[in-house]
């Protein structure tokens, strides 16, 4: 079992991930930004598996009508922002950076917004649910324990 403490830290991980890339837009070398595209997709990679595994399965599966339902509905809308990091990930290399960088710029802006509006979304809405439905345990400590 996983704590919702521990998804809202990786969260805040990648948000401050996300908020540096977009500082150092305008500064960093097109290499140095690709090197922060990397770091950020590897960070919400192994995210979203814990997700995949740990939380949505069981949301499916414990939650009452409602809840499942709006799980449904989030994975739906997150496959399609999935695929929308894919192709930011895999367009901007560092060549294409270099190549226009106001158009990286307005493309971050545009694509950590809707990730942000993501990361909400999960914990003001889903994780509660999660929770609410013991998909999820609120500490990290006592999801340890129950590991143990």
């Amino acid at each position: 079992m996983i704590s919702v403490e521990r998804l809202i830290d990786e969260h805040a991980r990648i948000m401050a991930r996300s908020d540096a890339l977009l500082r150092a837009g305008s500064s960093a070398t097109p290499t140095m930004l690709r090197t922060m595209i990397v770091g950020l997709d590897a960070e919400i990679a192994a995210h979203l598996a814990t997700e995949d595994i740990e939380v949505y399965p069981h949301l499916l599966a414990k939650g009452d009508m409602a809840q499942r339902e709006a799980a449904e509905i989030a994975m739906g809308d997150f496959d399609r922002l999935a695929g929308d990091w894919r192709a930011y990930v895999n367009d901007w290399t560092a060549d294409e950076i270099g190549a226009d960088r106001e158009l990286f710029i307005e493309s971050s802006k545009q694509m950590l917004s809707a990730l942000a509006a993501r990361v909400r979304i999960e914990n003001e809405i889903l994780f509660p649910l999660a929770l609410s439905c013991g998909t999820v345990t609120l500490r990290e400590s006592y999801a340890r324990m129950i590991a143990a």
